[in-house]
């Protein structure tokens, strides 16, 4: 079988990892490879893979990886936390394809010098988070390492007849978002002491710094927005509206999208900073880990897609819509989004 040829790079030997970034790493490996055969149905490139057996819908696999120091600073960060947000985030994947989780593998590498109590309650806040959403450990491994590194793969039951996939959006299709965007990058940036807490009241800022210690993997809303057959593409928003609606876009034959501005869902908490200028609106739309919901579905599902929102008791928000293949516009003051200060969302080897 034929393989694809990777996009040419400069010859030079001296050609880093970070000359290429993350994004074209994980391009250049898919078209590396032949296209997906027997039970496995999709492969490299969207928010979970398909293996199909013979029986059944298949199996959606995801996997991601935490490193201490990048993913994570153990100085603002528990160990419940952080063991919580491992699972919540792989989760989360498998909510972009309306998949029903059903077991993990779980991999550390772990200092030697880690205490023992702090991995206890590490796993303690996995498996309590796990035990939520009917997930069972299914095996993992442990190694010795220098720095915390965090390993984890979730299998997920597809919906039938097929998973949701970020390539489905079609011309004057709605775009859609669950929740609030831009309250994971305000508890950030709280944590690091990089925004005056006092710009908010106690309550707004505790709020915010557990939207992005603790976020909400919207796994029954997924299932229930695959089962109504309404939705063209969804994926989670883990690097920011702008770059994950990019991802859709380009997926999707490189269409483009206009989103209204004044419609987009901030909580009352962001707009104590929004409304007083602590903070710029491009932020709010690139700063990314909220693992909300972003979602494509055609004007005539809109009565089905309000249902869907009512029964699984989260907010859906209606931020504009798909067009022809052109620039991602905001519609009241004509701002490119593909262009906003040229941050398109986190790239591991850029950033």
């Amino acid at each position: 079988m034929s393989k694809r040829k990777p996009p040419k790079e400069p010859p030079a030997a001296s050609v880093t990892v970070a000359d290429r970034g993350e994004f074209g790493f994980i391009e250049a490996l898919r078209l590396s490879l032949p296209p997906a055969y027997g039970a496995l149905k999709l492969g490299v490139g969207d928010d979970a893979a398909w293996w199909r057996p013979e029986a059944g819908n298949g199996i959606l696999t995801t996997a991601d990886m935490l490193v201490d120091g990048v993913h994570f600073d153990l100085s603002y960060t528990s160990a419940a936390d952080l063991g919580y947000k491992a699972l919540a985030v792989n989760l989360s994947d498998l909510a972009a394809m309306g998949a029903k989780p059903d077991c993990v593998y779980l991999s550390l590498g772990l200092p030697a010098d880690l205490k023992i109590k702090w991995l206890d309650e590490f796993i303690k806040a996995f498996l309590d988070l796990a035990a939520e959403y009917d997930v069972q450990l299914a095996g993992g491994d442990t190694v010795a390492a220098r720095e915390l590194v965090i390993s984890v793969s979730v299998n997920g039951l597809a919906p039938g007849p097929a998973p949701l996939l970020r390539s489905g959006a079609g011309v004057g299709d709605d775009l859609y978002i669950s929740g609030t965007i831009g309250d994971s990058f305000l508890g950030f940036k709280l944590l690091q002491g990089s925004l005056p807490p006092e710009a908010a009241d106690s309550d707004a800022v505790a709020w915010l710094k557990a939207r992005h210690l603790r976020p909400r993997a919207r796994v029954a809303l997924g299932e229930r927005l695959a089962a109504s057959g309404r939705v063209s593409a969804m994926l989670d928003v883990s690097d920011g509206v702008v770059a994950d609606l990019g991802h859709i876009l380009r997926a999707s034959g490189g269409l483009g999208a206009r989103i209204e501005s004044r419609r987009l869902p901030f909580s009352p908490a962001a707009r104590q900073f929004l409304d007083t200028g602590r903070i710029a609106l491009v932020d709010l739309l690139t700063g990314g880990e909220d693992y909300e919901l972003l979602f494509s579905a055609a004007p005539a599902g809109r009565r089905k897609i309000s249902e869907v929102a009512a029964l699984a008791g989260v907010s859906l928000t209606r931020i504009g819509r798909i067009t022809e293949p052109g620039t991602v516009l905001m519609l009241d003051n004509e701002t490119r989004l593909d262009k906003l200060s040229g941050r398109g969302g986190y790239d591991h080897f850029h950033n």
